[in-house]
């Protein structure tokens, strides 16, 4: 999870939850440079004194456990959303700058200016609800200007999206993720955001989507992306990004309109193609997250100069109607600025455009029906040269892919475990949200798999995980799909 969070997400900071931390997880943090904000246990509840005095307790152990980590920055010392309580609190203060004078304390709360007592106001700030602004100003929450302030959670229970639900929620997802980001950012007395959260996970009967689940992840519970993880993965610099928040399929969308559709990438521009044919070239600037380096950029055009190149219109007038058609192709026929109105009128004028011109002009230019498949290409271009590309079109081929966190597997203490991340694809390698189909999961050789035999992918992906068995030698797993192949990934065992 450390190196998910730091290498594949890019992140330079984790708040973990409210439990224990495995000392392998925070070793792992010091080794890669990710800061941590960690807490001792308890959520929401404060009980009676002997709870207290055991709280209080608890939190003497989290420090002299974990103060020779220093990946550590912040330690939480309040329950986390829990009321005031200044007695408790001076006491659980007055520990942590006891047996560590050199980190500051913050307390997780879901309340304004509640009662400042540690060095850090921490806040879960859920304004975003998808219209409300990214996030309230400091001034509104913290109770002392003074001191610093930190966003300790957001968007999480707000949005929850499932891999495999409809496209629309889970580009809405991704978007909520970047309004926050982008909020937060254009504030410099915020000292900075952790959001909620990395990835799925099972819950209790109260809580979830009626299967014990919480999806508030930008990952699944096998820590495959969601569409949101890659708002996070385009700030950082080192791997190229370039992902589209849309599948270009019309049929996904109610009423065959695409809707706002973003390019998610870090790249210096993107060049958009549509059949081989060049359409527009997309550049940071035009993102309207303007305190994101590279924020996502809307497309705004699926024609480009083909109305001017191809057909019998002025210039002016061919970038009108491709202005006009554009703006029709992310909405509804039923929805059309009256702007567009006297548009209409005045082409009928000079050209004498009858419906059935109109309807031949969309269908050949947003349509993308009733001909040969349309084909989207995307480039990312880097210091002059293509560094990714994603291709758009109708399914030909699908296969599996899979991949194994590692594939050495080393017993010391207890057995290894490696963790397996399958995906369904396309002949492109874009993920299928909707294959949902059962893979057969076979070990071969001196490892063994930890459950099921058999798995479904949810919104294109799954995974597993394989466990060595105290002997020495070679395993394989292997994965079968009646629809997508099988492929084989080999592992050694070492004692």
């Amino acid at each position: 999870d450390a190196d998910l969070l730091k290498k594949e997400l890019g992140l330079n900071a984790v708040r973990t939850s409210h439990y224990p931390q495995s000392h392998y997880f925070l070793e792992r943090c010091d080794e890669l440079g990710l800061l941590v904000f960690t807490e001792f246990p308890g959520w929401q509840h404060i009980g009676d004194d002997t709870w207290k005095a055991q709280a209080v307790a608890n939190a003497e152990d989290m420090i002299r456990q974990y103060r020779n980590h220093p990946s550590i920055i912040l330690w939480g010392i309040r329950i986390n959303e829990s009321p005031d309580d200044d007695a408790f609190y001076e006491k659980t203060n007055a520990v942590a700058h006891k047996l560590d004078p050199s980190r500051p304390t913050g307390g997780v709360r879901a309340m304004k200016k509640s009662h400042l007592l540690e060095d850090v106001y921490t806040y879960n700030d859920f304004l975003h609800d998808g219209e409300m602004p990214g996030c309230d100003p400091k001034k509104k929450v913290t109770s002392d200007m003074e001191k610093p302030y930190l966003i300790s959670e957001y968007n999480g229970h707000m949005y929850p999206t499932k891999a495999f639900d409809n496209e629309e929620r889970r580009s809405e997802h991704a978007i909520r993720h970047a309004n926050v980001l982008d909020a937060v950012a254009g504030q410099p007395d915020i000292a900075g955001s952790f959001g909620w959260c990395m990835f799925d996970y099972n819950t209790h009967k109260d809580f979830g989507s009626g299967d014990r689940i919480c999806y508030h992840g930008v990952m699944d519970m096998f820590r495959n992306p969601k569409l949101a993880a890659n708002i996070y993965v385009c700030e950082q610099e080192q791997t190229p990004v370039l992902e589209i928040t849309s599948s270009m399929d019309i049929g996904e969308h109610p009423g065959c309109n695409r809707g706002n559709i973003y390019i998610l990438s870090n790249a210096d521009s993107v060049k958009m193609y549509k059949n081989d044919r060049f359409i527009k070239e997309y550049l940071p600037g035009m993102s309207p997250y303007k305190h994101l380096k590279h924020g996502p950029i809307l497309i705004d055009d699926f024609i480009g100069d083909s109305f001017a190149q191809n057909e019998r219109f002025r210039p002016k007038h061919a970038k009108e109607i491709t202005d006009a058609m554009n703006l029709v192709a992310r909405g509804s026929l039923n929805h059309i600025p009256k702007r567009l109105y006297l548009t209409a009128l005045k082409l009928l004028l000079i050209y004498h455009i009858d419906f059935a011109e109109v309807t031949r002009l969309y269908t050949k230019y947003i349509g993308d029906w009733g001909g040969t498949a349309t084909i989207y290409r995307f480039d990312a271009i880097k210091d002059g040269k293509v560094v990714k590309s994603v291709t758009k079109e109708p399914v030909r081929e699908i296969r599996l892919e899979a991949e194994a966190d590692h594939t050495i597997l080393t017993e010391q203490h207890s057995y290894d475990v490696a963790l397996v991340r399958i995906r369904a694809v396309d002949d492109h390698g874009n993920v299928l949200p909707f294959y949902q189909e059962p893979v057969r999961l076979i070990a071969e050789g001196d490892i063994s798999i930890i459950g099921p035999d058999t798995i479904a992918l949810q919104g294109g992906m799954g995974g597993t995980y394989v466990k060595s068995t105290g002997r020495s030698g070679r395993g394989a797993l292997l994965l079968q799909s009646q629809t997508a192949g099988e492929i084989r990934i080999p592992f050694q065992i070492k004692i």
